[in-house]
């Protein structure tokens, strides 16, 4: 009896581990699915019950989501009219920049590099034409079309509207700190740091 029950315990071992790195044409038997296969909503994925077999549905016509301000279009869309806007249209604070450094640093460094580059660690893959911010043209496109691409997305970088609205806008502002920091000049310095900096110049100055 101890013999059948060693051989049996065996075999359900076997059985439920399965053969480790073997390869077959035929789907192997589950005795647990481990949830694996599961009918719910997976975005960016084919599915057969839409007529356009699409998984993602786009927004009904002439509907928002709940809690966005619809009062204020260039907050919500980066347009005014049939136009870019520009301008930050939210109070731009030393908060709001720490923010936009931190969701810059999460959703767009990986690509696009801590500095704004071009040459964030996906190039390293062989990821190529990564935009760098440093160009003429993005440093004079519209603060709206910048606010736009991060939402909807340009070429083959894909849109991110899972970024909250006030987040959207902190990116924007600091990307723009980015650009600065590359072409600054004295006049972007405020009177108060220029006449410290020269007071610690002057000091430094041995006769």
């Amino acid at each position: 009896l101890f013999f059948y029950l060693l051989a049996a315990t065996a075999l359900a071992i076997a059985i439920m581990a399965g053969l480790r790195g073997a390869k077959f044409s035929r789907p192997p038997i589950e005795i647990f699915a481990d949830m694996d296969r599961q009918l719910k909503f997976k975005s960016q994925v084919p599915t057969e019950f839409f007529a356009d077999g699409r998984m993602d549905r786009p927004t009904v016509p002439g509907t928002v989501p709940f809690g966005l301000p619809v009062d204020q279009p260039y907050l919500m869309t980066g347009r005014m009219g049939d136009r870019w806007g520009d301008g930050i249209p939210v109070e731009v604070t030393p908060a709001l920049m720490a923010r936009g450094q931190e969701r810059y640093t999460i959703n767009c460094a990986v690509c696009h590099g801590g500095s704004g580059g071009g040459n964030g660690v996906v190039t390293q893959y062989g990821l190529a034409g990564v935009a760098s911010f440093h160009v003429d043209r993005l440093r004079e496109m519209p603060d709206g079309q910048l606010y736009h691409t991060i939402v909807n997305g340009k070429g083959l970088m894909g849109g991110y509207p899972h970024i909250l609205l006030e987040d959207r806008w902190a990116i924007v502002a600091y990307v723009r700190a980015l650009q600065r920091s590359q072409f600054a000049t004295g006049s972007d310095i405020p009177p108060q740091l220029r006449d410290e900096a020269g007071r610690t110049e002057t000091a430094g100055i041995t006769p």
